[in-house]
């Protein structure tokens, strides 16, 4: 396991023990901050294929195909 140094203020310290032990809190921001930029990269690529291949349906079309898919 790899070993990372951060430095923080007092106040910040202060703020990070009141969820819990500085490396759990630390350890799960990292991993909340990690999904977030992988979810960011996913939006990203998505909204490429969107505008690569934009939908052409009309908003009726949408309205039936929704209501198809609840029916089933």
């Amino acid at each position: 396991m790899a070993t990372i140094c951060v430095r923080i203020t007092e106040e910040e310290k202060k703020e990070l023990l009141k969820y819990g032990s500085l490396s759990d809190t630390l350890r799960e921001a990292l991993k909340m901050y990690l999904n977030n930029k992988k979810y960011e990269d996913i939006l990203a690529k998505l909204k490429e294929l969107q505008e690569k291949n934009p939908i052409r349906t009309t908003p009726e079309e949408e309205v039936r195909m929704i209501r198809e898919d609840r029916n089933r």
